[in-house]
């Protein structure tokens, strides 16, 4: 947290001195619904964060320290892979700009005799609409499930077509490789343009909102992917 407020100019945040209790409704959750990486020989638990928490921002770290999950059998290229970033990603929605917690949704408040208590009966908030959304939005619960379902549905089109082009890449790697007609400085562009592309795609793919918490951001993120996905096929030709 340190890192990622630096990063937005706010020098020595202390999250247990400057949080607000709403913020740590969130920071709880994104102790683990996160992008992390076991860094160097001792294995050290790290967030990228030190650029910012958007997807291209952790890209970009991952650019000045070329940390490699594991090698692509087909096409060769030194991957990364993105782990459940539900915290960068809800963060760049509306719901968040709007001070709208993690629990508000997932974990709604509910009453208990005379008492106000947090349900933990963690879940989607499509299966509890009345407490999870209509605190806020005064519409019905069929109107509101339709707006989600849109969002998702609409997103996973994306989703596969940028996933398309990606195995299209993969094949066209896997034979650059075996051919070894394609000089081999013009496969490992495209092998790194992979590495990127990939880890834009599996960061959407990881985070389990199906593009609901950020559609736009999606969107973006998926665009993004399928230009270096064209960068890559153009090292190839």
């Amino acid at each position: 947290m340190k890192q990622w407020k630096a990063s937005q100019g706010i020098a020595n945040y202390d999250v247990n001195k400057k949080a607000t209790r709403q913020e740590m409704r969130s920071f709880v959750c994104g102790q683990c619904h996160v992008e992390y990486y076991f860094k160097g020989p001792e294995k050290t638990l790290t967030y990228p964060w030190s650029k910012g928490i958007k997807a291209d921002e952790i890209l970009a770290y991952y650019r000045e320290n070329p940390h490699v999950d594991w090698k692509h059998a087909k096409a060769k290229s030194p991957m990364l892979k993105a782990q459940h970033p539900e915290f960068e990603f809800w963060n760049q929605g509306i719901h968040a700009k709007a001070g709208v917690s993690c629990t508000d949704c997932h974990m709604p408040y509910q009453r208990i005799g005379a008492m106000k208590v947090t349900n933990h009966h963690v879940q989607s908030p499509l299966l509890n609409l009345n407490k999870a959304c209509q605190t806020c939005h005064h519409t019905s619960e069929a109107e509101l499930k339709e707006r989600v379902l849109t969002i998702q549905s609409r997103h996973q089109e994306m989703h596969n077509k940028a996933m398309n082009a990606l195995m299209k890449l993969i094949d066209q790697l896997e034979k650059a490789n075996k051919d070894q007609v394609i000089a081999a400085d013009k496969i490992v562009k495209a092998q790194n343009y992979h590495r990127e592309a990939q880890f834009l795609i599996d960061f959407i793919e990881a985070e389990n909102s199906s593009g609901f918490h950020a559609p736009q951001e999606a969107g973006r993120i998926l665009v993004e992917a399928m230009d270096l996905i064209r960068k890559a096929q153009l090292e190839l030709q």
